[in-house]
């Protein structure tokens, strides 16, 4: 039987502007998937690759909001930009897919955070920070501190990772502890990776 057509534009509409994945809107709709991609392709809708399927489905399933680029950056911008590649190339994690970047100076912390929000355009919920400490730390009031150094709301904190047997003297080098800034999307580490050649190849050209 066929649909009516404010049926079938709720397809499209589910598809096209809320960018429900056809699994999505097979359930919304309680129909089958042959029946969604007849309609959509009637219509000529244009499919998503199988990249921005993915991406799409996080967003509308997950909530899983993408990062955003920032263009024409100012000078100021480009000095941040190339600052925060810099640390990554240094002290980030260079596989996997998540973008990690573990340090124990709040400046170098404070530093990347406004790296990936200004010039990488971030979505803050999907930020997650772990705190690696030791027996003789206060991880309460660490927590509140790396909460008021990164603007990061300490229910996105992981259980803090304890590090039995060690106490004293590693408390006095890193009276702070050490923070590892957590933001699991694969395109985006591809993305600093690709930076960090750009300005590797510069520099050493």
């Amino acid at each position: 039987m066929a649909l009516s057509e404010e049926k079938q534009i709720k397809i499209v509409e589910s598809y096209c502007k809320d960018k429900l994945s056809i699994g999505q809107i097979v359930s919304k709709f309680k129909m089958p998937a042959s029946t969604v991609a007849y309609y959509l392709n009637k219509h000529k809708v244009k499919m998503r690759s199988r990249s921005e399927a993915v991406t799409t489905w996080y967003i509308t399933e997950f909530a899983k909001k993408p990062f955003v680029l920032k263009k024409n950056l100012s000078q100021r911008e480009k000095a941040l930009k190339l600052a925060g590649v810099m640390l990554y190339w240094a002290e980030g994690a260079k596989g996997g897919g998540t973008v990690k970047f573990v340090n124990s100076d709040p400046a170098m912390i404070k530093l990347f955070m406004s790296f990936l929000r200004v010039v990488c355009g971030i979505s803050e919920s999907r930020l997650k920070l772990l705190l690696h400490l030791y027996p003789d730390h206060n991880d309460k009031d660490l927590r509140k501190f790396w909460a008021s150094i990164t603007g990061v709301p300490e229910s996105n904190f992981y259980q803090s990772y304890v590090h039995i047997g060690k106490t004293g003297t590693y408390k006095n080098k890193s009276i702070y502890g050490t923070l590892a800034v957590n933001y699991s999307d694969k395109k985006l580490l591809t993305q600093i990776n690709s930076w960090t050649k750009e300005y590797q190849k510069i520099m050493t050209s």
